[in-house]
């Protein structure tokens, strides 16, 4: 089972994807854990790269596929079958958003894209964080060329979420909310997922 949290920068993907595997670990459930960019050893230099520079979208595009690609391999298929759940902060609606919305290269270019490369792996349930900018750029110390961007651009990045979060996989959680009512919402919607 792969599980992903999205949504814009400050809205608690991590503490929520941490919380989750805590709560894994409570069920005697294995599991493993990455960020996207991120994650092995070589996509964590490739997350160096990709938050420090300036680039264009396609740029951007490649380097966030070539280090999901090397998770695929080395982490992530490995871990689905020894029946680990797979939890991901960013995954491929991040990219759909980030480089295809907000990029200007197009949701389906991207989607294209990330099909021919065999990084499209489709979640079995993908947690949409949703908060204002006032409220989850208020949360954060801006530290990266994502984060420091203006209140507008923040916006924008949560109206494209709020616009792809359509399938049956999406779950749109008020994260302008505290944490412990956020994450009851994650854990009852996974649990009733996860239950046989």
């Amino acid at each position: 089972m792969i599980v992903t949290f999205e949504g814009g920068e400050g809205t608690g993907k991590t503490s929520c994807a941490r919380l989750l595997c805590e709560h894994l670990s409570r069920r005697s459930l294995p599991w493993l854990s990455l960020r996207e960019p991120g994650g092995e050893a070589l996509s964590e230099e490739i997350r160096s790269l990709f938050l420090a520079h300036e680039m264009g979208p396609i740029v951007e595009l490649l380097l966030v596929l070539a280090s999901r690609r090397r998770n695929i391999e080395r982490l992530v298929e490995p871990a689905l079958a020894a029946g680990r759940v797979v939890v991901i902060d960013r995954f491929v609606d991040s990219t759909l958003v980030y480089q295809g919305v907000l990029g200007g290269l197009g949701t389906r270019y991207v989607r294209t894209v990330m099909e021919l490369t065999r990084t499209w792996m489709e979640p079995d349930i993908t947690f949409v964080l949703d908060a204002g900018p006032d409220v989850a750029l208020g949360r954060i110390f801006a530290s990266d060329r994502f984060e420091t961007r203006d209140a507008a651009y923040h916006g924008r990045i949560r109206e494209a979420f709020l616009e792809i979060a359509t399938e049956p996989r999406h779950r749109v959680v008020d994260a302008s909310q505290g944490l412990d009512t956020v994450m009851a919402r994650v854990l009852d919607a996974f649990d009733a997922l996860a239950t046989p």
